[in-house]
């Protein structure tokens, strides 16, 4: 009788194992995608959570205020800025500036450095808008808001550390050295804002004592402008907007020849009531 071949059946190598070894893969495989349903989970929270995610999420993030004051000395304007004493950026100029608490005003951390870096309680401040990049500081998230502030120089006394920033001095604004963060950023915005106020209107009272006269009053429009402006032509157009007032003073100590010039002001009271009514003080 002719021997035939017998072929065992193909069993896989899945049911040769005993029935602990497949319930501790089984196990293992559980463990596994729920360690990487975790995993993803959290990428993509970092990536981008939803509104239903824990809301602690989105406070991560720190807020300052920087401010660019400006002041007029010898026809030039100028600017405060000051060394950073700690890291970041320790050593490097910089604009006074802090971060703000998280019950602290904004307006009021603004006006805090404005009268602890100047010594002048007598100022005018505008904001200028929200620098945000996400890399402007190297530690984290800060969005800072930038403001701009005019300041009489001569009636101002720099020199007070702010925490942030210490030997506080003028400097030129022709001639701003780098300065750390975003600072030359900051401060290049609050140039274009004045040039286009002083440019259109009248403005930058503060940059003068509260009694001018009209010389000194067109020299602070012609350093603000980089350029000079008729005498004759200005004075009128200035004059007619009827908020600039005779004071019956004259300028003193005066040591040249002829009379002191007039000193004049400005009707705070009917310049803020005109410019509620909608009044623009166009003097170009």
């Amino acid at each position: 009788m002719p021997s035939s071949i017998i072929k065992k059946p193909e069993i896989s190598s899945f049911h040769c194992l005993p029935a602990n070894h497949i319930n501790n893969l089984i196990g293992y495989t559980q463990g596994f995608l729920f360690i990487f349903a975790l995993f993803y989970k959290n990428v993509r929270l970092t990536k981008r959570p939803s509104m239903s995610d824990n809301l602690d999420f989105y406070f991560r993030a720190a807020c300052s205020v920087n401010c660019v004051i400006f002041g007029l000395s010898e026809n030039k304007i100028k600017i405060l800025l000051g060394r950073r004493p700690n890291d970041p950026f320790k050593g490097e100029m910089a604009l006074p500036g802090t971060l703000v608490y998280p019950n602290d005003s904004i307006e009021d951390s603004v006006d805090d450095i404005i009268r602890t870096s100047t010594g002048n309680s007598r100022f005018y401040k505008k904001q200028i808008r929200a620098f945000a990049d996400t890399s402007r500081h190297p530690l984290g998230r800060v969005i800072s808001i930038g403001y701009y502030s005019f300041v009489d120089l001569v009636n101002s006394k720099p020199g007070q550390d702010t925490g942030d920033i210490e030997e506080i001095a003028w400097y030129d604004l022709k001639s701003v050295p780098k300065l750390a963060f975003d600072h030359n950023e900051i401060v290049e915005a609050a140039h274009r804002r004045l040039l286009a106020k002083m440019s259109s209107q009248l403005a930058g009272f503060e940059l003068l004592p509260e009694k001018f006269t009209l010389k000194q009053f067109q020299e602070l429009y012609e350093a603000s402008l980089g350029h000079e402006l008729d005498k004759r032509n200005f004075r009128r157009k200035v004059l007619s907007q009827d908020v600039i007032m005779e004071t019956g003073e004259y300028l003193s100590p005066w040591e040249e020849s002829g009379k002191a010039p007039l000193l004049y002001m400005l009707d705070r009271k009917k310049f803020e009531r005109m410019k509620a009514e909608g009044h623009k003080f166009e003097i170009f």
